[in-house]
């Protein structure tokens, strides 16, 4: 069994099982549901018994009845955050599996003759250039981590789109800063959304990455860092690719999608509502998202205010729950 709705897919995203996030769900709709209820839908006892341990030990879930027989859903709030905590150490094992990874390459073929042919630093002026190379060599997918800063500005990727309506494939993890950045989120977020880009959000990433089909990364400084030496590493095909290649994948399973189609229309909300609600996952400030959205703070708080009614809940995190669980965002 596959939960296809929203929270049943964010539950799992956050690493809860399957079979688990099914009875959650099912909690939620008519609570409180009894063991033996479980097994006839489920069949197998164990499972039960697994998923129901995996719900009580996450905080998710709690027995009562006499006979502790009958479960209940508990409040979620502080098990999301331990279950969203969980998930950022996975991002963190990854990261460092990536550098250890490097460490063990470079160990290995200091001495190799043809090693700087895997590993090339380009700085300054000539990064736009190899950026725009590697991108126009294409010819099936691209997978990016995308983070500030922007070597070309920020501004919009025509090629990208270009290549979208010709059937490459883009698949983006945006950080909470990509969303932050003045006019990126509707100059270049949204455009490539609509050609069909798949993209998804993280509140911080560990690296800012670009792989190009199977043949090239580039890796560039953090934006911390980018104020000190502008540069990138592009990496060909070795051990440490293959970890670059580990480490956006689990920052994809981890990430919320933005858009799962790749579309804006057809959504029960209208757009201007539902990029606030990107922009609130992404843990903007109401200053931040009202400047993004072109804004008065007062319009601001009057558009919560209709989403919180139309949603039938009383704080922004019911809301951010309601939003995945309905498909909002």
């Amino acid at each position: 069994m596959t939960p296809s709705d929203g929270l049943g897919a964010q539950l799992i995203r956050l690493g809860l099982g399957e079979v688990a996030a099914g009875i959650y769900r099912r909690m939620l709709e008519g609570a409180p549901v009894t063991a033996d209820e479980l097994l006839r839908r489920h069949g197998d006892a164990e499972t039960v018994h697994l998923a129901l341990k995996e719900l009580a030990d996450a905080g998710l879930a709690v027995s009562s009845g006499k006979d502790g027989t009958e479960y209940l859903p508990a409040n979620p709030s502080e098990a999301l955050s331990a279950l969203s905590t969980r998930r950022q150490a996975e991002l963190h094992d990854a990261r460092i599996a990536v550098q250890t990874a490097y460490r063990t390459f470079r160990r290995a073929h200091s001495g190799m003759p043809h090693a700087q042919d895997l590993l090339e630093v380009v700085t300054g002026e000539a990064i736009v250039p190899r950026l725009q190379h590697l991108a126009t060599m294409v010819r099936h997918q691209v997978r990016r981590l995308d983070s500030p800063p922007y070597f070309t500005g920020g501004h919009r990727n025509l090629l990208e789109e270009d290549q979208l309506r010709r059937g490459i494939g883009y698949r983006c993890v945006y950080s909470g800063a990509s969303l932050g950045d003045p006019g990126y989120f509707t100059g270049n977020i949204l455009p490539c959304l609509r050609a069909g880009e798949q993209a998804r959000l993280l509140p911080e990433l560990p690296v800012k990455l670009t792989l190009f089909d199977d043949r090239a990364a580039t890796i560039a400084l953090t934006i911390r860092e980018a104020d000190r030496n502008q540069s990138i590493v592009i990496v060909r095909p070795c051990s440490l690719f293959s970890a670059l290649e580990g480490l956006f994948e689990t920052s994809w399973a981890a990430a919320l999608p933005l858009d799962q189609h790749g579309r804006t229309s057809g959504q029960p909300i209208r757009p201007i509502e539902r990029e606030l609600l990107i922009l609130l996952a992404a843990g903007r400030k109401d200053d931040e998202i009202a400047a993004e959205l072109g804004v008065s703070r007062r319009t601001l708080f009057r558009y919560l205010e209709t989403l919180m009614d139309r949603a039938g809940v009383s704080s922004r995190f019911q809301l951010g729950v309601f939003a995945a669980h309905n498909e909002w965002l």
